[in-house]
């Protein structure tokens, strides 16, 4: 195998014989090194079929590793057409780790051939495939250095874009019922995960604009206008102008400013930068940018206009400043934004009197004058108006609106200004201007003594010296905002750990080594920190080491919690507090086993070993009842702030990571079940607390997937009925992050019948963010829907849920709303037994006649699933027990009108019996003369007698009410 000479047919055919298990595939194709062995294993068809994803069935995929493609990319810069030739042979896969690993070969082969697996990269892009840990910004740099711009242009437009919310059909009909109404909020993402799109933006789409500035704008230009129209339903884009909230998202389009990164600020952001560059490479595309800038409608791009306008200032930019100047109408209104006042004050301060002339200024300068509104301002501020506090408002107001305009104010109004400003102690500068003023609510800026850079450049020895003598905390003397601070100076330590010593390994073995000397926590957290950013760029060479270093942080806490030391600190040398350390120890070991990062499953004992200290160690917040939050009774954000919790949930997670790593179907943990063992053990040292309790409820479902026999003998204890406080938390956090799950049922009936009959526990619970309650009925009406239960005889759960409920029929009335949503989302079909028990269902609450839980029937009706006359039929019944103010099928005529054709005769019945109640009082939501007409027509011009009935009397109605338009229908 060593030899470079190429293999003989007979040998390729014997070593291909000889790998039978995975084990043995693993190791020859990882160790085989001979670039001359691809062609004949090609040929073989050895690259044939790429290992599909697994599926657990508990709701996990694996995605296998193929040691064949290793092999490949091992010898790919030797080989490099045939590489080429092989990869674009592999059929398309639904594994994104094989893709990932065409992107590996595309960055080591060389540029022309690089192009040629594009489209196989595309295939990738374009999937629906869920992407791990993607070099794409690495690719996007490497096709653009190298002149490949065009595929470079091509890679950035698939991936800059925004996806519209999932759920937008859905929430556009909550808009539509209510424009309030909070859930109805569109949410869009990018495809990438925010972390992975924000280096791609910054580390690859700015680096492709200094090649090529003006057609990377225009992508960027065209991702940002449709990132905003995904947040606005289609109603709501005639209504909003060009009000797109950037002030809130986007305080400043040249810098992020949100104190954690957003990605569609980050895409702001990078489309400003990108635009800087157009102005600086490519002058001549300066006209078309701006083109395309002011086509846009949303208030966004004409900030960016304004600052690229501050930035350049010239013959070619002045007519467009002034455009922006005299058109803007809002002058005695509101205060000038950040951009706009920073291009008013610098092309003032460059053109001087040119810019303006006389007659324009003094129009701008008299609008500023009259505002702002006395009316407006005692609205705003109540009763607490008076003369006095409206006319420093004036003053203030003025102030700030004459203010860009200095330097060509003239006679009256320069001597105004100079009165306004001539007692204040400091000068107006930008940030005293929306949407961001520091001045508003002022904090204290922490500063390091030294930069990461400035840290970088001190040999390893000095390095820990310096961090271990500084001690120097300090408020600036000239600014009493700004203080030099020991966690200032850590994070900028951590900077330089991760972008300097980690790629260097002996100063990284240096740190290893002398971690004894390090005098304060801080520092090893920050040390820990950015071991755990190396480890998300797969950065696995170091772990064994990484690994020493954690074990001894917790070694260290185990101490320092022994002693109990008062007055402790992570800060201090002489009472080191190793809490925040050993926190961070926790996320870094509860990261290597998450699914997007997946560690190799060499280190499992060593994982193992970590995350049994972190599940037993003493954990003060726990054990001492420190809580996270003050005077609140929140267990659940208790438990994930509070390391000892975190762990129990990331040895849950180590589990799937056992089995999505494991071989030959080896997928048992039992180490797991040790420790949850030792947790649950009343006479273990540290005792479940609630928090612990409430975070092994919520993920009960993972537990049981896997190990369904551990579970239903644990199941009493993680839900302690005899600890009544304990189980509805448990319980009830179970409820809330459990989707129901057939093959539990069994496993939680008993808890579910306890619920049942002690719903008052959770009805009770004023604490509880969610209802408890409404949860239990969504999860007892699947069980009835799945056939486990019959819904009226004696084993009924759901029957018993009704009569424990029946004081508050508010859940009756909840319950019914979700079944009819849930069947409104199951699309035109449904298994024939699931629609026939929800009929059954329908026809027994119907038995009841209950208003309250009645009028929830929108969704029923909605539901495409179930037969149209079926749903008609039940709407007109259901007419004749509600009244209009009840039901809430006055606001969706659209749902009448789309069956019209279809059901004329029972469309025009119910929308007569709506028409015969007394909505008078909600008469402007539901009469509208275009969705009431061609009901109105057809029934009217029907040929049986009874519809034209129903609909005479529904237009008498109308009529009655003033709709007078409705005369000729």
């Amino acid at each position: 195998m060593k030899s470079l000479s190429k293999p003989t047919d007979d040998l390729v055919d014997k070593a291909l014989a000889s790998v039978k298990t995975d084990v043995e595939r693993h190791h020859f194709f990882t160790k085989l090194s001979n670039p001359k062995w691809l062609e004949p294993l090609f040929e073989r068809g050895v690259f044939d079929d790429p290992p599909k994803n697994v599926f657990l069935g508990d709701g996990y995929v694996q995605f296998p590793f193929w040691p064949e493609f290793q092999f490949l990319k091992n010898v790919a810069s030797e080989v490099q057409d045939t590489a080429i030739e092989v990869i674009l042979s592999i059929p398309q896969t639904d594994n994104p780790r094989i893709y990932e690993d065409v992107i590996d070969v595309s960055l080591n082969v060389d540029p022309g051939l690089s192009i040629k697996l594009k489209d196989k990269i595309f295939e990738y892009t374009r999937s629906d495939l869920q992407f791990i840990n993607p070099n794409f910004e690495k690719l996007l740099v490497y096709w653009s250095e190298n002149d490949q711009i065009e595929s470079a242009l091509e890679l950035a437009e698939q991936l800059v874009h925004f996806l519209p919310d999932p759920l937008a059909e859905e929430k556009q009909v909550l808009y539509r019922n209510d424009p309030r109404n909070w859930s109805s909020h569109l949410e869009t993402k990018p495809r990438l995960e925010s972390w992975a799109y924000q280096r791609f933006l910054k580390d690859g789409v700015q680096i492709l604009s200094i090649k090529e500035p003006y057609k990377t704008a225009i992508i960027l230009i065209r991702a940002t206008a449709e990132m905003i129209n995904f947040r606005f339903h289609v109603d709501q884009l005639d209504e909003v102008d060009d009000e797109d909230l950037s002030d809130i998202w986007c305080p400043r389009v040249n810098e992020l400013v949100l104190k954690h990164e957003e990605s569609d600020e980050s895409l702001v952001h990078s489309l400003t930068i990108c635009c800087e560059k157009v102005y600086e490479r490519a002058p001549g595309r300066v006209e078309d940018l701006d083109r395309e800038l002011r086509k846009q409608r949303w208030k966004i791009f004409g900030r960016i206009r304004q600052h690229l306008f501050s930035l350049h200032l010239n013959a070619e930019t002045r007519p467009w400043i002034r455009e922006l100047i005299l058109d803007h109408a809002d002058y005695s209104k509101w205060e000038h934004h950040f951009e706009s006042q920073r291009m008013i004050r610098c092309a003032c301060d460059f053109f001087g009197s040119d810019l303006l002339t006389i007659a324009e200024r003094v129009s701008i300068y008299n609008e500023i004058l009259n505002g702002p509104s006395k009316e407006g301002f005692k609205e705003w501020i109540g009763d607490r108006f008076t003369e006095e506090i409206f006319i420093e408002r004036k003053r203030y107001f003025h102030k700030m609106q004459l203010a860009p305009f200095a330097s060509i104010l003239f006679g009256e109004y320069k001597d105004y200004f100079n009165q306004l400003v001539e007692k204040e102690e400091n000068p107006i500068v930008d940030d005293d201007y929306a949407p961001y003023k520091p001045e508003e609510g002022k904090v204290v800026v922490s500063k390091s003594p030294m930069s990461h850079i400035e840290l970088g450049k001190l040999p390893d020895e000095e390095l820990l010296s310096y961090i271990n003598k500084w001690d120097n905390v300090s408020r600036d003397l000239e600014d009493r905002w700004i203080e030099t601070t020991f966690g200032a100076l850590a994070d900028e330590f951590q900077t330089t750990f991760k972008d300097t010593i980690l790629p260097d390994e002996s100063r990284f073995i240096y740190w290893i080594n002398n971690k004894e000397r390090i005098d304060r926590p801080i520092y090893v957290k920050a040390i820990v920190s950015a071991i755990s950013e190396h480890t998300k760029s797969e950065g696995f060479e170091l772990l064994d080491q990484s690994f020493d270093f954690c074990e001894w942080v917790l070694s260290n806490y185990q101490d320092s919690a022994m002693e109990q030391r008062d007055h402790s600190s992570h800060k201090s040398k002489e009472h080191p507090d190793w809490q925040s350390s050993r926190r961070a120890v926790g996320d870094f070991i509860g990261l290597c086993v998450k699914k997007d990062i997946d560690v190799p499953i060499d280190f499992r004992q060593r994982l193992f070993s970590l995350l049994k200290m972190l599940c037993t160690q003493y954990d003060r917040q726990l054990d001492d009842n420190e809580p996270v939050l003050l005077n609140k009774d929140e267990p659940l954000t208790e438990a994930i702030n509070c390391t000892r919790s975190r762990a129990l949930e990331s040895i849950v997670d180590y589990g799937y990571w056992v089995r999505r790593q494991s071989e030959n179907g080896n997928r048992g943990t039992p180490e797991v079940f040790e420790i949850l063992d030792m947790r649950l053990d009343p006479k273990f040292r540290h005792s479940l607390t609630l928090p612990e309790y409430t975070l092994l409820g919520v993920h009960f479902v993972r537990i049981f997937g896997l190990n369904q026999e551990w579970s239903g003998q644990n199941s009493g204890s993680i839900f302690p009925q005899d600890q009544l406080h304990i189980w509805s938390k448990s319980f009830g956090f179970f409820l809330q992050f459990s989707r129901p799950y057939k093959p539990i049922f069994e496993t939680v009936r008993n808890d579910l019948e306890f619920a049942i009959k002690n719903v008052g526990t959770f009805g009770n619970d004023k604490s509880s963010r969610w209802n408890f309650v409404d949860k239990l009925g969504e999860h007892l009406f699947l069980y009835y829907l799945w056939g486990l239960y019959s819904l009226q005889n004696n084993d009924s759960l759901l029957s018993r849920y009704y009569e424990s409920t029946k004081n508050d029929k508010s859940h009756w009335s909840n319950l019914f709303d979700y079944v009819g949503r849930s069947l409104k989302n199951s699309g035109k079909q449904l298994e024939k037994r699931l629609e026939q028990r929800a009929i059954e269902f329908f026809d027994w609450r119907f038995e009841e006649r209950e208003p309250f839980e009645l009028k929830q029937y929108a969704f029923w009706l909605e539901a495409e699933c179930l037969d149209m006359e079926w749903r008609l039929k039940m709407l007109s019944k259901i007419l004749d027990i509600c009244n209009a103010q009840d039901i809430k099928i006055y606001t969706k005529l659209s749902v009448l009108r789309k069956m019209l054709n279809e059901s004329t005769a029972l469309v025009v019945e119910c929308f007569a019996k709506l028409t015969d109640l007394d909505f008078s009082s909600q008469r402007n939501d539901f009469i509208s003369s275009e969705e009431v007409k061609p009901i109105l027509q057809i029934g009217l011009e029907s040929d049986d007698s009874a519809v034209r009935e129903n609909a005479e009397r529904a237009r008498e109605n109308l009529l009655r009410l003033g709709n007078f338009d409705l005369w000729e229908s």
